[in-house]
């Protein structure tokens, strides 16, 4: 993944490194940024999440996500394998599902949230 880094105090101001999150603050407490690690000319650097373009990071490791699922929001799908996740009582994997959100961890959530499953397999149903 590419990490922009956009503090205008960073002596890497406006350049963007390879490089991935290495600490992720999941439970969203607020209590400390998150912290990324960067390759630059010099080494391996640990750069604060306040300091990068976090949605152009983030934004990547989606498109990644829908690149593996092989399928967008909006599409209508049937998903072959699950993953983990929750599901309504009666929803039924075997018959068509639209795909209502992807995160950038791979969680898919189908039809306004009667389910999300964790990087499930689908196969594209035609409109």
């Amino acid at each position: 993944m590419k990490v922009r880094v956009i503090d205008p105090d960073s002596p890497y101001y406006g350049q963007e490194f390879e490089g991935g999150c290495v600490y992720y603050d999941v439970y969203h407490t607020g209590d400390s940024p998150d912290l990324f690690l960067i390759k630059t000319p010099e080494g391996e650097k640990i750069i604060l999440s306040t300091s990068i373009d976090t949605e152009h990071y983030w934004n990547q490791r989606r498109q990644e996500q829908i690149e593996r699922l092989g399928a967008n929001v909006g599409d209508t799908v049937i998903i072959t394998r699950s993953g983990g996740g929750c599901f309504t009582r009666d929803f039924d994997c075997s018959k068509p599902h639209k795909i209502t959100k992807i995160d950038s961890s791979g969680y898919v959530e189908f039809d306004g949230g009667l389910a999300k499953t964790f990087r499930p397999d689908v196969i594209l149903v035609d409109a």
